[in-house]
């Protein structure tokens, strides 16, 4: 793992905003992130946790805030007083955050008419210009860390949920992101295949994998994570450790919300 300055944050996000119209998704998010740390995102639907991880890789541009990744700024404040209220990176630079970033999506998006392999090689030889042999030999080696060896000639519809879901981390890692982040990456799955996903992004934060991760499954979000927030209504009503968070915390709305799960 490269040598990281430990005061400064791999990831950044201050009093960050997003509007669908007259709809207020993200009204003022901030926090931070360091390198080999685990984010989880909680929260009732609708509450803005989805739309924050689209904004953070972008997918969705923001409207108002601060986005900062591996000490690089994707977007600031605009200080002119023309124009929109806030200034993304150019192109190029965009570009570098948006490869040191990993998107695991809940419903796997595989492309469907390639084998489990090419799925893992296609990014790295197109997008960052990996040998084709190279880029094999790593996508092997991702495949057998998500136990899916001698899986890799199988077609995505061949394959459980579960075991499409771990190909689709496999593909994010292929990318070597610095951070990756899940949105809710169990919600397609049934009980019997969610745990073996939850294995794996376990043994990822094991490894100091930095990741940002919205879930519903809430011990896990306990037992994985260095930071929680509770996000409701567009906004970060409580945030801090697991035991702050899931125990500690007289935040009423986040006790209403935690009383719905009963295993936490």
């Amino acid at each position: 793992m490269e040598n990281v300055n430990e005061s400064a944050p791999i990831l950044k996000v201050e009093h960050v905003k997003k509007s669908f119209g007259d709809l207020h998704v993200l009204k003022d998010i901030s926090f931070d992130l360091k390198a080999g740390e685990v984010l989880s995102i909680i929260g009732p639907s609708g509450s803005g946790k989805s739309t924050l991880l689209r904004c953070l890789t972008q997918l969705e541009t923001v409207d108002g805030g601060l986005v900062q990744v591996d000490g690089k700024d994707m977007v600031v404040p605009n200080d002119s007083a023309k124009g929109p209220a806030v200034k993304y990176a150019p192109a190029k630079m965009l570009r570098e955050i948006r490869l040191s970033t990993g998107l695991v999506f809940q419903n796997f998006n595989l492309f469907p008419h390639l084998t489990v392999l090419q799925n893992l090689c296609l990014a790295p030889v197109r997008v960052l210009g990996d040998g084709r042999k190279e880029a094999r030999a790593m996508g092997r080696f991702l495949l057998k860390r998500m136990g899916l060896e001698g899986k890799e000639n199988a077609y995505p519809c061949e394959l459980s949920g579960g075991q499409q879901q771990r190909v689709s981390i496999a593909r994010a890692l292929a990318m070597n992101p610095k951070i990756l982040f899940f949105d809710e990456p169990t919600s397609a799955l049934d009980p019997e295949l969610t745990g073996e996903v939850l294995k794996i992004i376990k043994k990822l934060a094991e490894d100091k994998m930095t990741m940002v991760i919205v879930t519903h499954e809430m011990a896990f979000a306990r037992d994985v994570a260095d930071k929680v927030i509770f996000m409701d209504g567009g906004v970060i009503v409580e945030q801090g450790t697991p035991d702050h968070v899931f125990r500690e915390s007289g935040n009423e709305r986040l006790a209403q919300f935690l009383s719905r799960f009963t295993n936490t």
